[in-house]
């Protein structure tokens, strides 16, 4: 075999790893979850997944990035869909309810990791890397949309995602412990896009 095949193959093999982890542990938890079971999830051995893979730990830092990646990708298609930009803001921030709505496989395993980061230090720099790498896109997105509604915020913009994500994070802990009748979701998603609304107001015209 060539090393370029060598490559792929182990490139394969990783991504069938971390896959499995995310299944595993969006099943069992975090604490329920040791690297035995995301090697039988993944069809590999123990020492193939110690390949990759120095700890547990290092194993669920790629984890936690691929699962945020996979969230702020479908954020990223609303961003980026046909409309106008005030559309494409308001689609954004449905797409935001809507990955933490479903629970998600993803979405699981990031809320599992967030609560086990609480009293496991070593979980908390890749949830840590998370929230910047998020609040980073929505500051990206958020500067062009505004920029093209000539509207700037009315507070810091390193404030603003951090406004939005809490709103929207903490609204799917109430729906996983306490769901709400299906029937207040528009109503829920039109406060979310009045409360943003509220944070931005027009550029002075120069």
């Amino acid at each position: 075999m060539t090393a370029r095949g060598r490559y792929r193959k182990s490139a394969v093999s990783k991504r069938q790893v971390v896959e499995a982890a995310v299944r595993a542990l969006a099943t069992n938890g975090y604490a329920h979850t040791s690297v035995s079971d995301i090697a039988a999830e993944a069809g590999l051995s123990k020492g193939a997944v110690h390949y990759h893979f120095e700890s547990k730990e290092d194993l669920v830092s790629h984890v936690a990035d691929h699962c945020a990646a996979a969230v702020r990708e479908r954020v990223r298609q609303a961003w980026q869909a046909p409309g106008t930009p005030l559309e494409r803001l308001r689609s954004a921030l449905r797409e935001m309810r809507s990955a933490r709505r479903e629970g998600a496989p993803e979405l699981r395993v990031i809320a599992d990791l967030m609560v086990q980061a609480i009293n496991e230090p070593k979980l908390r720099p890749p949830i840590s890397a998370m929230f910047v790498a998020n609040r980073a896109e929505v500051v990206s997105n958020l500067r062009e949309t505004f920029d093209a509604l000539g509207l700037e915020t009315r507070l810091p913009m390193s404030v603003v995602p951090r406004l939005l994500l809490a709103t929207l994070d903490g609204l799917a802990l109430h729906d996983f412990f306490d769901p709400g009748d299906a029937a207040l979701d528009d109503a829920i998603e039109q406060a979310i896009e009045e409360i943003a609304a509220t944070l931005f107001v027009p550029k002075p015209v120069s």
